[in-house]
């Protein structure tokens, strides 16, 4: 919301410039196209004016994270932030038994949101519940999610405490959870250190090239590149419209480019 608050104030300053009048309740619409934890980085796609009755639409596909990972706790946010509610040796993991979780987890599975989280129960959001100690992690009904790719980095090894993961799932999906899953499942405990968001629906940050489409048969061709905006142009109009300007033709290229592999229909 800051974010939209900020791009909001920059286009209407300029747009009153060049001599455009707002009505009170007639502000330039602006929106977002889904929220990040408060640890995580990355991709937060705007729309703007027209763009944010398009927002559903093209934020259907998948979405892209590089997460990083440490064994041996697990806390009550699933993430470094947390209390720390169990520790678990973690000498006995090995790659190919990560990896071997890591498939079991892939494809379409179930999984129990994590009780700090904005879902609300009761229309009460479940993290204020957390803190109030009136929920737990049994009270939350597991739901289907696809997570398409869950891939180790090339850097961990046997033993350590540290990994890395690259991850293409539907949304809704909570990568904090796997990551805790993922621990379960070798007999450890684990909590998300860093997540950055790299990709989502047809866009994807152009730092993480376009290798992202997994095992997403949807997901190809690979999603447009964009160069994001970063935070300190959030105040400069002309970049801006630069940006709305680049993020269109590359919805054009990548909507042409899935035409010409799309088969021919009799």
């Amino acid at each position: 919301f800051d974010v939209v608050g900020k791009v909001r104030g920059t286009l209407e300053r300029d747009l009153k410039s060049r001599g455009h009048t707002f009505r009170r309740r007639s502000r330039l619409k602006v929106g977002h196209g889904g929220t990040l934890d408060p640890l995580a980085t990355g991709l937060l796609v705007l729309g703007v004016g027209g763009g944010t009755k398009l927002l559903d639409a093209y934020l259907r596909g998948a979405k892209g994270y590089a997460a990083r990972a440490r064994l041996g706790a697990e806390t009550d946010t699933q993430d470094s932030e947390g209390a720390t509610l169990s520790e678990a040796a973690y000498a006995h993991v090995t790659r190919a038994s990560l990896e071997a979780a890591a498939a079991a987890l892939t494809g379409e599975i179930l999984q129990r949101p994590p009780i700090y989280s904005a879902l609300r129960r009761d229309g009460v959001r479940l993290h204020e519940l957390a803190r109030a100690g009136k929920v737990e992690e049994t009270d939350v009904e597991p739901r289907a999610v696809t997570v398409h790719a869950l891939r180790l980095e090339p850097d961990y090894a046997d033993g350590g405490a540290d990994l890395g993961l690259r991850v293409v799932c539907s949304g809704g999906t909570y990568v904090r959870t796997l990551i805790v899953d993922l621990a379960r499942a070798v007999d450890s405990a684990g909590h998300m250190t860093a997540l950055e968001r790299t990709r989502v629906g047809p866009f994807c940050s152009a730092a993480h090239g376009v290798d992202e489409s997994g095992g997403e048969a949807a997901a190809a061709p690979p999603p447009a590149l964009v160069a994001p905006v970063g935070e300190a142009d959030l105040g400069d109009a002309e970049r801006l419209y630069a940006a709305i300007a680049e993020a269109d033709d590359a919805l054009k290229r990548a909507e042409a480019l899935k035409a010409e592999q799309e088969p021919a229909v009799a």
